[in-house]
């Protein structure tokens, strides 16, 4: 039987001091359509979720702590969302200047990469500022390392000392015990990968059966079928929770200004010594970025990423502030 403890919710309740009223506490499952898939201590129930049946002003992501009450006539209910003590949030793909909420309560972001086939790094870095942004700790996973260790990858850990990296194997074990360790008793380890890295294997691994269906990645280009179609916590039997996501090649930043600066730090440290405060690192004289790139500190190529990510989020901020004139 599944508990609130299974769920995490002695770790949510270190972090956040929740008043009760007169409704039972959940978890969010899945989402799907003005309804929701809730475990509890009642065991797993659908609720509805959208604004015009609840109370609740927010609309319900993928590990939410909600409040549910029980209506004579319409059934189970979202009441409330408790408050997130973290929450991965990117630019909705269908409304281009709207954030949209990917899933919620979570203490470690899972960057999945694939042995077999090209290490993207300014995928990797796009995943790192969506974790450091969440307010999550960042994990670099790699799959299939029986296949052999890409230079690529090496190269990548490089960049980031500071986050835990781990190579695992569906097909020897290997690394396993290392997520399992991070993420037990009762911590929330979400996984972002595009379709094929691996994801499900690495699910099925953890909850020690196949509950999701893998593909063989195709041979012509190395990609992969989505085989997991929406958003789902599960929880582990060796302790803690795990979501897994939809493959995604692309996300859309949302606010992300500081994340940005936190994950280039070597960039950012630099960018502190450049003559004007403005400095865009492109052309100024005295930019203290510029120098370091010419003399080796800095790669031109992770200058080239960052400046892609600060302009995305200039225009994103550009297009707010018009949508903004434009309403007064």
């Amino acid at each position: 039987m599944t508990t609130l403890r299974h769920l995490g919710w002695d770790n949510y309740q270190k972090l956040h001091d929740t008043d009760l009223g007169s409704g039972f506490v959940g978890r969010v499952r899945r989402v799907d359509r003005g309804e929701v898939d809730v475990a509890s201590e009642m065991g797993e129930i659908r609720a509805l979720s959208d604004s015009q049946r609840t109370s609740a002003d927010i609309a319900p992501a993928t590990g939410d702590w909600v409040e549910i009450l029980e209506d004579p006539d319409m059934g189970f209910i979202v009441e409330r969302i408790l408050p997130r003590y973290s929450a991965i949030v990117r630019r909705d793909p269908a409304e281009f200047e709207q954030a949209q909420v990917m899933v919620s309560n979570v203490d470690l972001v899972g960057i999945v990469s694939s042995a077999d086939r090209p290490i993207n790094i300014a995928r990797i870095e796009r995943f790192l500022v969506l974790a450091e942004n969440s307010q999550a700790q960042a994990v670099l996973i790699l799959t299939k390392r029986d296949l052999g260790i890409p230079e690529e990858w090496d190269r990548a850990i490089d960049g980031f000392p500071e986050i835990p990296s781990i190579e695992t194997s569906a097909l020897e074990g290997d690394g396993i015990a290392k997520i399992q360790e991070l993420i037990s008793p009762d911590r929330t380890l979400v996984l972002l990968g595009e379709s094929g890295s691996g994801k499900s294997s690495l699910v099925n691994l953890l909850m020690g059966e196949e509950v999701l269906e893998t593909s063989e990645v195709r041979v012509r280009d190395r990609k992969g079928r989505h085989t997991t179609v929406a958003r789902e916590l599960l929880t582990i039997p060796t302790g803690g929770s795990l979501i897994d996501t939809p493959g995604i090649r692309g996300v859309g930043l949302w606010d992300a200004e500081e994340a940005v600066e936190r994950v280039f730090t070597k960039i950012s440290s630099e960018a502190k010594q450049c003559r004007f405060k403005d400095c865009s690192h492109t052309a100024e004289p005295g930019c203290s970025v510029i120098d370091a790139v010419e003399s080796g500190r800095i790669d031109q190529n992770k200058l080239s990423r960052y400046l892609r990510l600060k302009e995305e989020l200039q225009e994103q901020t550009e297009n707010l502030n018009l949508q903004k004139r434009k309403s007064r």
